[in-house]
């Protein structure tokens, strides 16, 4: 709102305070100094006030000015700042920009990221803010953004960081900008070839992204968010499915198994994310879509229950796990993730066993362009992501 007068103000070319304040004695029929004392201002203030010459306006005066100028509050500032002091804008500016940034954005962790630097001036994290997400006004991050992705839904988020999250995988995948057609008939041919990837650390993630990609489905891996629990997330944009993996738990075989929950939201439930924009795996839903049908389908594909029960009694006996997962066409870490997961269901805790058989993230990773925070711009980075994806 105040952003909206500063800008009416330099815009406006009417009648100032001082005119429609002679204007308006005169059609009273009061004189200056019985206005005065009706209104309880000295004649210095009131001057102060009708000639911009006051450093610091008294508001209470002001407002007094405008009851009696019958104008409404919004009129009034906009005669106000009309012609006032660059030096007095531009404060009242930096000011409102400073209670923006902090109210829209986590300062602190945004630091640790690497987005801001610890001593940027407000003019620096301003100028970050709208390289970054290709906005002309930092106040476009909250009307813009929420336009494309909370107006259906009213959604909104007090965690700051979750909401930066949200909003800068959905400006990647709109840069990223996916020409090929979403084919749904192809994922469900495509879903059955995909197991054997697994075996490949350094590039089988990427060959599988590549080809999602080229039915349309855009695939970006993204760090963890700090403090939440999101492991992957589907939205749509352009009418089309995309997904975001995250490395949670810096975790092999949980990359894959949040690739392939993911996969199920794309065949299942698309018509209720196209109502909502977005679904983000791992935290709580407002719109019900079935995180346990999800779940359990990329379990039973990865490695079905049958398959369990005959390993867990042998799972310490490396030779046959490593069998078994060859005759499965999956990496091992998968069965041993799986196994992890199923034991804690029943109240064990095997979470610190086979950390030698889980590969190091960083090897899988080396060969995606992730979608990361500290790039300089969205763009930048999208452009890089769109060249790993597009297969020649």
């Amino acid at each position: 709102m105040i952003n909206n007068i500063l800008n009416k103000s330099l815009e406006y070319s009417g009648n100032s305070l001082e005119e429609l304040f002679q204007f308006k004695l005169e059609q009273s029929g009061l004189s200056k100094t019985q206005f005065e004392k009706l209104a309880g201002m000295e004649r210095k203030s009131l001057d102060s006030i009708l000639n911009k010459t006051s450093k610091q306006t008294d508001i209470a005066k002001l407002v007094k000015l405008g009851e009696f100028l019958e104008i409404s509050l919004e009129d009034l500032l906009i005669l106000h700042f009309n012609e006032r002091p660059v030096e007095e804008i531009k404060e009242l500016q930096d000011s409102m920009d400073i209670t923006f940034i902090n109210k829209f954005f986590d300062i602190k962790t945004l630091t640790s990221l690497g987005f801001i630097g610890r001593n940027d001036s407000i003019e620096q994290l301003k100028e970050r803010i709208c390289r970054f997400f290709e906005i002309e006004s930092i106040y476009d991050y909250d009307i813009q953004l929420n336009e494309a992705l909370y107006s259906r839904t009213k959604k909104t988020f007090s965690d700051k960081m979750k909401d930066f999250w949200i909003k800068s995988s959905y400006k990647y995948f709109e840069s990223v900008n996916n020409p090929n057609e979403f084919d749904r008939k192809s994922l469900i041919e495509l879903i059955p070839k995909i197991k054997p990837y697994t075996k490949n650390i350094e590039n089988g993630l990427k060959t599988v992204f590549q080809a999602l990609y080229n039915i349309g489905i855009t695939i970006v891996f993204q760090p963890s968010l700090p403090k939440t629990q999101i492991r992957g997330a589907t939205f749509i944009v352009n009418n089309k499915p995309c997904i975001v993996i995250t490395d949670f738990n810096k975790n092999y075989a949980t990359i894959w198994f949040s690739l392939i929950h993911e996969l199920h939201h794309v065949l299942y439930d698309l018509e209720i994310i196209e109502k909502t924009s977005y679904h983000l795996s791992g935290e709580p839903d407002l719109f019900l879509i079935q995180e346990d049908r999800a779940n359990e389908f990329a379990s039973e594909y990865l490695f079905s229950s049958e398959k369990m029960r005959y390993i867990e009694k042998l799972i310490h006996n490396k030779v046959v796990v490593t069998k078994l997962a060859n005759d499965c066409q999956i990496h091992p870490s998968i069965i041993y993730s799986q196994f992890q997961w199923r034991q804690s269901e029943i109240g064990n805790d095997y979470w610190g066993a086979f950390k030698d058989q889980f590969p190091n993230i960083s090897i899988v990773t080396k060969n995606l362009n992730i979608a990361n925070w500290n790039v300089e711009s969205i763009k930048e980075t999208s452009l890089k992501i769109r060249e790993l994806l597009t297969v020649s």
